[in-house]
């Protein structure tokens, strides 16, 4: 019985290596592989998906981690609220999140059909797949950069204010700098969240493709053959950026 229990925790390990094996064992012909990235449609979601990918986390950035930053210092009313809704698009799946954002932003909403009328097209966009991956990807930003800003010691804080350093120089100069570890593990995560998204972005913009979409698409038209190669190019990704977090947790100066 003993001996047993020592394999309990390798029973979810093993599961886990399934996709991975799966990848491996689904890997089609080096052909295959070449006709699909070399096509014109892999090509033009590879290009969609990392340009709104760049954009939304430059974004998440920016707005995320003032916010952060907020919720790491300030102790105010409600704040529970605001954390339960920062984190509900990571609890909530994705096409959810994108139905909710249709209601809002698509021609039909409120904010779809002002847009509309000053010939601002939001759905079936670049401009609407950003806006479903800021909404599923930055929550990640702002909950790692939190957690980094929480870490930090508030006396160092308080030493450059009493030096005459204004909030704002204190922020860039020793908050900032002090936190990037988490901040940068934020960003690389909310980069791979929004390459791999599908769920809002199928919701909000089925049309330009991103890689997940044509993968969906891939799958309809031509079965687990044709969609294999997508799917292992989205895995790649995924595996290089884990790789590039673990490699930030390791460096020193980070």
């Amino acid at each position: 019985m003993m001996r047993f229990t020592r394999y309990i925790p390798l029973i979810l390990l093993v599961y886990l290596l399934l996709p991975a094996v799966g990848a491996l064992f689904l890997l089609p012909s080096s052909e295959n592989i070449v006709d699909v990235i070399a096509g014109d449609a892999f090509r033009a979601s590879f290009r969609n998906s990392l340009i709104t990918a760049g954009i939304s986390t430059t974004v998440s950035a920016l707005f995320g981690i003032p916010l952060a930053y907020f919720l790491a210092r300030k102790s105010i009313k409600g704040k529970g609220i605001i954390e339960a809704i920062v984190i509900s698009p990571i609890v909530l799946p994705p096409i959810v999140t994108g139905l909710f954002l249709l209601s809002i932003l698509g021609p039909g909403g409120p904010i779809g059909m002002v847009a509309d009328k000053a010939g601002i097209r939001i759905t079936r966009s670049l401009a609407g797949i950003i806006l479903a991956q800021i909404a599923v990807a930055s929550p990640f930003v702002v909950i790692m950069a939190k957690t980094a800003f929480e870490e930090i010691d508030r006396k160092l804080e308080y030493a450059s204010r009493l030096l005459g350093k204004s909030g704002l120089e204190t922020f860039f100069k020793i908050s900032l700098p002090l936190a990037k570890r988490g901040i940068t593990a934020g960003l690389l995560m909310c980069f791979a969240r929004s390459l791999g998204e599908f769920g809002a972005t199928f919701m909000m913009a089925y049309y330009p493709r991103t890689m997940p979409v044509y993968l969906y698409v891939s799958f309809l038209s031509g079965g687990i053959e044709r969609a294999a190669p997508v799917a292992i190019v989205l895995w790649i990704f995924g595996l290089l950026f884990i790789f590039l977090i673990r490699l930030i947790e390791k460096t020193p100066g980070w």
